[in-house]
């Protein structure tokens, strides 16, 4: 009853903040509703709409946690000093380092990471130099997303897929990121250079211990305790930031103050959130509509095709706009429902990918609108563009690896 209750309670929360929320949430808000409602009223029952709002409440917690860290991160000494030797870097070195700073401070900061590598554009650079590190920048941050525990896609994915351990996705994820990587730099880094490479990541020296010590402490915890990859993170960042107020104190006003400001401003995040986990529960546990949808996966679907639709299915509606946390939820909580037969690490990291290659080119997504604030440039050309080819490509090359790993382990 009390789960009920609080789930009810968020979707008033969440209701009450809609006037306030950007154009795109409302519009996919509204949809999500008729979609529950049709629902509903033909294969679904309240009860599964209940249970969706249930899966919803943890990331109450989990949204103000992750703000915190951000905001004690970009107070870190370490931080900063990693932000100015990025800024010294010369020529296209700037840009391989952008894209590899990106990815490095996105793992915990996610789209904070903008600000401090728009920095290292000099204020008089020119409208293409603007969008091209711009691009750089969604390339690397985007990517974060298949190996840190830090972002919501990483914590939904954990929500349905619960027998995937941290210490298994995690590493997994840190090549699948080597791997993007690799393919931007042989897109765009030209002419290559190994020694760009390098000064680029000389220049992440600093941060790189704190941002190890972070991340495998949520990954013990997550291993040793019963505690889920959300509960870890809820759990052990408040501890690791007391003790970074602990050593500077004068911090703990300012991180608050801000932390309590972004906190007014989450309504949409919270809001793509409750309606993707509502259409998601009430779809994947309607015994009408999965009746319909099982003889597919009976008859024997290949798992390359479940791993490429889990990636392709948020991103193709992203391109017109709508977010990959509506329709990579929904596909992963209809397909999870059912005996898909696909290794359950293979589908975590699919459903990533989806998320953070989907989240670059939507123009509904935070990442792009922060992006082309952060460096002065149009959303929609940070979105379309060199970036709509790099995601096609990692598209393609990302399914045979996780179907080799899938057949490899299952």
């Amino acid at each position: 009853m009390l789960d009920h209750l609080t789930g009810i309670g968020l979707l008033v929360f969440v209701l009450l903040t809609l006037p306030r929320a950007r154009r795109e949430t409302k519009f996919l808000m509204f949809g999500g509703g008729l979609i529950t409602l049709a629902l509903l009223f033909t294969v679904a029952g309240p009860a599964d709409a209940l249970r969706g709002l249930e899966r919803s409440l943890i990331f109450a917690g989990l949204l103000p946690t992750l703000q915190m860290t951000k905001a004690v991160a970009l107070r870190m000494p370490s931080v900063r000093v990693s932000q100015e030797r990025l800024a010294s870097l010369p020529g296209r070195a700037a840009d391989v380092g952008i894209a590899i700073g990106t990815t490095v401070f996105g793992s915990v900061l996610n789209t904070g990471a903008f600000a401090l590598v728009s920095a290292v554009i000099k204020q008089d650079a020119t409208e293409e130099r603007r969008l091209t590190a711009a691009r750089a920048a969604m390339r690397g941050m985007n990517i974060s997303v298949l190996w840190s525990p830090f972002f919501v896609g990483f914590a939904v994915a954990g929500t349905y897929l619960p027998e995937v351990e941290l210490w298994q996705v995690v590493p997994f994820g840190f090549l699948c990121v080597c791997l993007s990587i690799a393919i931007a730099l042989a897109m765009f880094a030209r002419p290559f250079s190994l020694g760009a490479v390098g000064d680029a990541l000389a220049c992440l020296g600093p941060i790189a211990p704190r941002l190890g010590f972070a991340a495998g402490t949520v990954i013990l915890v997550g291993a040793l305790t019963p505690l889920s990859t959300l509960g870890s993170i809820i759990v052990v960042m408040p501890v690791l930031c007391a003790i970074q107020f602990q050593r500077h104190p004068e911090q703990l006003r300012p991180v608050f103050e801000e932390t309590a400001a972004a906190m007014s401003r989450m309504g949409d995040d919270l809001a793509l959130i409750v309606v993707a986990m509502v259409v998601g529960t009430v779809a994947g546990e309607a015994d009408a509509l999965i009746i319909h949808v099982a003889p597919l996966l009976e008859g024997g679907l290949p798992a390359p095709v479940l791993l490429a639709a889990m990636i392709g299915i948020q991103l193709l509606p992203a391109i017109v706009g709508i977010h990959p946390i509506i329709t990579g939820t929904i596909f992963l909580a209809a397909l999870t429902s059912l005996p898909h037969g696909v290794l359950p690490l293979a589908l975590y990291e699919a459903m990533l990918a989806g998320w953070g290659l989907g989240s670059m080119i939507s123009i509904a997504s935070l990442s792009v609108v922060t992006a082309g604030s952060m460096f002065g440039v149009r959303p929609l050309n940070v979105a379309f563009g060199p970036n709509l080819l790099y995601v096609l490509v990692v598209w393609a090359v990302l399914v045979p690896v996780l179907s080799a790993v899938h057949y490899a382990l299952v």
